[in-house]
């Protein structure tokens, strides 16, 4: 009678989950999560929840840490996207490039190493209560193109900058956490806080409209944009056990706003078309100095369920919602009302007082599946499984954060113990749904185009190496 309870009070939070418009990780520029064990699962651990990774997808579990442990993990990553620009002007036989190649391209292909590291304690003076702290990289992006030239007949002296587009994002997440056990170890509270710095930079090509004919009707800008700041946060989570054999996980992780200082350098590039001697075929610098902006970052709401049908088996399932629709607009104080108007260069339609960096994301959900079975008394393996839809909306999608399509991410894992220490291993798949887009937006109608059209593919390649001891 407890376990159907239970059921149903699982499947009303998830109902209440999936159709409630304000529920609240993953998606954007956001890893897939932490822990070796945890992403073999496919991330379905907030209803299982027994490792260090606890801190971040249910801080709860740590509660039945059996012993207080430290552990040291590294993930590898790699991007792989590609892109194929289909930018034009005109229309039907009459199109005609205005600097982007028609070919697939390719960023500087890079891997990615990230560290983590965490320590919990395992109070013996308080029954039931574990704390500690952990540190992690729960957002990472980086990636360099080279894809815009001046087009055929631009009679620009000076060479457009080699990679012309490129991110360079990354926040740490210090995270104290603490938890505690209830009525007779059948239930658990925990509770963390999220200490985060970002690293957040951004460089793109900004075509800024003119009143010259073809091949002026658009000056170049290069836009490089670098900033970083901190921010806080929280997560919180319950774990109830209902039966030895069936538990559930509640978990939820505040939004949090990134106070960001940064500073905006543009430079544009002038065609021998212009009247003034010192700007013929030559380019101009201009910098708004220091300013300040948020960068707001999601929450997320998510439940799980861990079941174990055999006593070597465990089959678990999650169900999250992260409200990146909170991400509107970065406000970068543009400096587009201080380009001087030199005679007619720049065009009137230009409204640069309206001028932000546009996301306009949507909220996402996604499903995950995991399983891990125990060969012997040293060695497991284990599988899993999510499926997550992209947050970006055709109308602001560029490839400077190719979060592509809907996702597919296959994993699989093992981990040995000998003694004290657990040696575990993940590799994942993410594979991304290619995305088509036909036409340029000013999505803000501010005379600036928020999008980039073509045809887009992506996939991940990841694997995290994990070594944890208990004590």
């Amino acid at each position: 009678m407890k376990i159907r309870c239970s059921v149903v009070f699982l499947f009303s939070l998830t109902f209440l989950l999936l159709f409630n418009g304000s529920a609240v990780k993953g998606g954007g520029f956001a890893l897939p999560g932490i822990g070796s064990k945890a992403l073999s699962m496919g991330g379905a651990f907030r209803g299982l929840a027994d490792d260090w990774s606890a801190s971040f997808w249910n801080p709860a579990g740590l509660a039945y840490l059996p012993n207080s442990e430290f552990s040291i993990n590294f993930y590898t990553l790699n991007f792989r996207p590609e892109f194929t620009p289909k930018i034009h002007f005109g229309q039907g036989e009459y199109l005609y490039p205005i600097g982007y190649e028609d070919a697939t391209l390719y960023p500087e292909d890079k891997a990615f190493f990230l560290p983590s590291f965490s320590g919990f304690y395992k109070f013996t003076q308080i029954e039931g209560f574990s704390g500690g702290i952990a540190f992690f990289v729960p957002y990472k992006l980086e990636s360099r193109w080279d894809l815009y030239e001046p087009p055929m007949g631009y009679d620009n002296e000076i060479s457009y900058p080699k990679f012309d587009h490129q991110t360079d994002i990354i926040i740490w997440d210090i995270h104290p956490t603490f938890a505690k056990d209830f009525m007779e170890g059948k239930l658990s509270l925990g509770a963390g806080l999220s200490i985060q710095r970002a690293d957040f930079g951004l460089r793109r090509v900004v075509l800024a409209p003119t009143d010259f004919p073809r091949p002026y009707e658009y000056f170049p800008v290069d836009w490089d944009l670098e900033t970083d700041g901190w921010g806080m946060g929280f997560n919180a989570g319950i774990l109830y056990k209902a039966s030895p054999k069936l538990q559930f996980g509640f978990s939820y992780r505040s939004p949090i706003d990134m106070d960001l200082d940064g500073r905006l350098d543009m430079e544009m590039y002038f065609p021998k078309v212009v009247s003034h001697s010192w700007l013929d075929g030559r380019i101009r610098r201009y910098s708004n100095g220091n300013f300040e902006s948020t960068l707001s970052l999601p929450g997320d709401l998510g439940i799980g369920i861990a079941y174990h049908p055999l006593e070597r088996l465990t089959l678990t399932f999650d169900v999250s919602s992260s409200n990146w629709s909170r991400l509107d607009y970065l406000d970068v104080e543009d400096l587009f009302l201080d380009f001087p108007i030199i005679d007619d260069t720049l065009s009137y339609d230009l409204h640069p007082d309206e001028s932000k960096l546009l996301f306009e994301w949507d909220d996402i959900t996604k499903f995950s599946v995991g399983g891990e079975y125990l060969l012997g008394e040293n060695l497991s393996i284990r599988g899993g499984y999510f499926f997550e839809e992209s947050t970006i909306p055709n109308s602001t999608f560029t490839l400077l954060i190719p979060d592509v399509g809907d996702k597919n991410c296959f994993n699989v894992g093992l981990s040995y113990q000998l003694n004290s220490f657990e040696f575990s291993y993940n590799y994942e798949l993410v594979a991304h749904k290619k995305r088509e887009i036909s036409g340029i937006i000013d999505q803000n109608q501010d005379g600036l185009f928020d999008n980039l059209p073509g045809e887009y593919k992506m996939a991940l390649h990841s694997s995290c190496f994990s070594l944890i001891y208990r004590f």
